[in-house]
């Protein structure tokens, strides 16, 4: 499973805290507080690749981190001289690892309980007030940096995904295609495929993989084919390919390759998938409600035997 750019700096950073702490305290002779950050940097350090591999949940380790940072804080902060250094641990590592409402909430409630814990020489309405601001600072410069990334990830899958047309533009584009055809007297042809692995994908796996198999199917269509031709929806996992300027020679062949191009996409659900497909051109002086009604009669014919 991916883990976050934030995550990962989040626990590398907190992983070399642990042991530089636990060193310095080997090193200062303090071996009554050794136990606490070399038990946390080994924890850390043994749940970091077993979220490579998928093998701990991440918001499960997110979760041991971020109480062992505060296990850390509240064993280290009042023996430290400079305490008030300690109150940024917690805060930081909160803010990375949790969504920004709920390390906001947190922080807002732990503010008071750390500067308790440190004394009440720092239990002052100022410290308060400036601890209180730092929280809601940085869980804002988080919360729009966060967001300014999702949006770019967004724009950039869907830059990504394949443009497939919906049925109404498919049959808007025919339309025009046929007018056009007759107009220049040219050949037009159009491929109706069928996947039936969509139709067990979204019955027993769910939307997701058959949204997922729809995308990777898009994607080989636009780069086995050429720019003119138009690819979109046509039906219940039917879709139908556009062939400007193909006669039926040339859409058997579109057809053919298409075919052997599908086996390519493979899912262990679902196997390779297949692909079932008619090919119908465009006859002279053919309109174009005959042609849509063929077109409608091809669609039928592949999904019969699974109806």
């Amino acid at each position: 499973m991916a883990l976050s750019r934030y995550k990962i700096a989040a626990q590398l950073l907190t992983l070399l805290l642990f042991a530089t702490l636990a060193t310095w305290h080997y090193l200062m002779r303090q071996y009554d507080l050794i136990l606490p950050p070399s038990l946390l940097a080994i924890a850390l350090a043994i749940s970091i690749p077993l979220q490579w591999v998928g093998r701990l949940r991440p918001a499960l380790a997110d979760y041991l981190l971020l109480i062992g940072a505060l296990v850390l804080f509240a064993i280290e902060a009042p023996r430290s001289d400079q305490g008030m250094i300690w109150v940024g641990l917690p805060t930081v590592l909160s803010v990375l690892l949790l969504s920004p409402a709920l390390a906001l909430l947190l922080n807002l409630c732990l503010v008071p309980a750390w500067l308790t814990l440190l004394g009440g020489l720092h239990l002052t309405l100022l410290n308060l007030s400036i601890g209180w601001w730092v929280v809601v600072m940085a869980s804002l410069l988080v919360f729009q940096f966060q967001s300014r990334a999702g949006a770019v990830e967004r724009s950039s899958a869907s830059a990504r995904r394949p443009r497939v047309l919906s049925p109404d533009c498919v049959r808007q584009n025919l339309d025009i295609e046929i007018a056009r055809a007759h107009a220049m007297r040219r050949p037009l042809s159009a491929l109706v495929v069928y996947i039936p692995q969509l139709d067990q994908a979204s019955d027993q796996f769910g939307s997701q993989l058959r949204e997922l198999l729809s995308d990777a199917f898009g994607e080989l269509i636009s780069h086995n084919s050429r720019q003119s031709d138009l690819f979109g929806a046509y039906g219940d996992n039917v879709f139908c390919l556009i062939l400007p300027n193909s006669g039926e020679p040339g859409a058997v062949a579109a057809a053919k390759r298409l075919a052997n191009a599908v086996t390519t996409i493979s899912r262990p659900e679902t196997g390779p998938l297949e692909s079932q497909s008619r090919v119908c051109t465009l006859k002279q002086g053919e309109e174009a409600a005959q042609f849509l009604r063929r077109l409608d009669v091809a669609a039928h014919k592949l999904l019969e035997p699974h109806a």
